[in-house]
């Protein structure tokens, strides 16, 4: 019988504390091919329960993979919160929990769950067959996965929600050399079924990583030095993300740790930025309906014409700051505490085309980003870029490579002179902060002034 059918919460002896519940199942499917060989494919089912409890401004957390130990999880959490509270020299803070009843499911299409597993080991080859065009390719990796998750949530203040999530995620990474070495990737997904591959054939997925490593073995080094960048919804959603959206989370900001701590009503950016969080976005990546502490999911405007208007909350934090939840408390799975987290974070739209962006005398066009550094204390960042083009005189030029971006985040937002009429979002990820969880993020083309580095 199914956990969610024959749980029964009418039985559970809730103590005298605020007591929240996730119960959670998770389904994942994954076919993985590196340079042509089935390196992994699985198949799994985890489910398992998460119980906190708060007293006096401390918490107690228990976890355990037996759906039938509830009540045991809910009174290890009580002794723990109880143990905590009488040795923990931490602030008191109260919090004001909603009681909110629901069922939630994003519909799909194709689910996965028809198709067999078979068949999907099927697409991660015809990825990789479209990332083999060109013999100049040394390595290839191509992803197929999928999940759907189940979570039912109940708390004391009287909360009764269920959500059913499913996302598809299919990647390419192809490494291509002639003397260098060069990588290109493509990747697709988001809180959706396999009506994804409408979006992009599964070959043309890997065609286009292949592509990208191939046209970058001819391109030159760089010229490094500040100067004026036009940004892709790729790279812009990197910035957002790592360089701005990590620096907006309270916890962060609660540690001391963020450029953005005492600046809310502060003017941050130029004129007509406008910067958001937004789970309720659908089919992205970062999509909810509800958080892990059983918050409605809402969109947070976090710029509004370049003003900071907010934080990002769990229900601790926006009592420590005398706000509002904002819907931002996630977890990794049952067996991790909720933590302040982004979901979908964005720019707005501007007004300009593609080529009244590019309209400078001279500068750099930069497409994709990589890994990087961000230093949220000091609001510096350094991103790797996929593919770099010249500007000059109003018209994209020479292909470039090996370069990086950097800067400091509250210039960047201030320097933008160009928002793009533009708009994507489309990085699918999962973001890394101790425990991983589904993100996405993007936006229009952007020119402002950066850093380039190169030769």
């Amino acid at each position: 019988m199914d956990i969610f059918e024959s749980f029964n919460f009418d039985n559970l002896k809730f103590p005298n504390c605020f007591v929240d519940i996730r119960l959670q199942k998770r389904a994942n499917n994954i076919a993985n091919v590196e340079n042509g060989v089935l390196e992994e494919v699985s198949s799994n089912e985890q489910a398992g329960v998460g119980v906190r409890a708060l007293i006096n401004g401390a918490w107690g957390f228990s976890s355990t993979n037996d759906t039938d130990a509830v009540q045991r999880c809910i009174d290890s959490a009580y002794r723990i919160a109880l143990a905590t509270s009488r040795n923990s020299n931490r602030d008191h803070f109260e919090i004001d929990p909603p009681s909110i009843k629901g069922k939630f499911e994003n519909k799909v299409k194709i689910n996965p769950e028809d198709i067999p597993l078979e068949e999907k080991i099927t697409y991660a080859f015809e990825i990789e067959k479209g990332a083999k065009i060109d013999p100049l390719v040394r390595n290839t990796n191509s992803v197929c996965t999928d999940s759907i998750t189940e979570q039912l949530y109940i708390s004391s203040a009287g909360s009764e929600l269920y959500q059913k999530t499913t996302r598809v995620y299919l990647k390419s990474v192809v490494a291509s050399g002639n003397g260098t070495l060069q990588m290109g990737y493509d990747l697709i997904g988001g809180t959706r079924g396999y009506e994804v591959l409408k979006e992009k054939s599964l070959n043309d997925l890997g065609k286009e990583a292949c592509n990208k490593s191939i046209r970058l073995l001819s391109a030159k080094k760089v010229k490094g030095g500040e100067m004026t960048v036009v940004l892709d919804p790729k790279i812009l959603g990197v910035f957002i993300h790592e360089a701005l959206g990590h620096a907006c989370e309270a916890d962060i900001v609660l540690q001391g740790d963020s450029i953005l701590e005492g600046k809310i009503g502060e003017k941050i950016g130029a004129d007509g930025v406008y910067i958001y969080d937004d789970p309720t976005y659908q089919e992205k990546n970062g999509s909810y309906f509800f958080d892990d502490e059983g918050i409605k999911a809402k969109k947070t405007c976090l710029l509004e014409d370049g003003i900071l208007k907010s934080y990002l909350h769990n229900l601790e934090t926006a009592s420590r700051f005398k706000s509002t939840p904002t819907g931002n408390g996630r977890a990794q799975g049952f067996s991790s505490r909720p933590l302040v987290r982004m979901s979908n974070v964005y720019m707005g739209k501007g007004d300009h085309t593609f080529e009244e962006l590019i309209d400078i005398k001279e500068g750099l066009y930069v497409k994709g980003g990589r890994g990087g550094q961000v230093d949220t204390a000091k609001g510096l960042f350094t991103f790797g870029c996929e593919e770099v083009y010249e500007i000059k005189d109003g018209e994209i030029g020479e292909l470039y490579r090996d370069a990086s971006l950097s800067g400091n985040t509250l210039e960047i937002l201030k320097n933008i002179s160009g928002i793009g009429r533009d708009f994507l979002i489309g990085n699918p990820g999962s973001c890394g902060k101790g425990q991983y969880v589904p993100v996405d993020d993007g936006g229009p083309h952007i020119r402002t002034r950066a850093l380039v580095g190169g030769e």
